[in-house]
């Protein structure tokens, strides 16, 4: 494979599980470069409260929408 058209395609062949496993790895080389952050350590609070402010806004969105 030369392309990067070529590689879409028979990524796209991969089964989800094996889509994953590629992603983690070409992440972890990206990090290693310098290319990607190290990933954040949020609270679990945090998580949740970002959660719940999302269902809210979803509830909202809704009922503005009438759906």
């Amino acid at each position: 494979m030369s392309t990067l058209a070529e590689i879409e395609i028979a990524v796209n062949r991969l089964p989800p599980p094996e889509k994953q496993e590629l992603l983690l790895h070409i992440a972890e080389q990206l990090r290693n470069e310098g290319a990607l952050p190290e990933p954040r350590d949020i609270p679990l609070e945090t998580m949740q409260e970002w959660i719940a402010q999302d269902e809210r806004d979803g509830i909202r969105l809704r009922e503005e929408l009438g759906i």
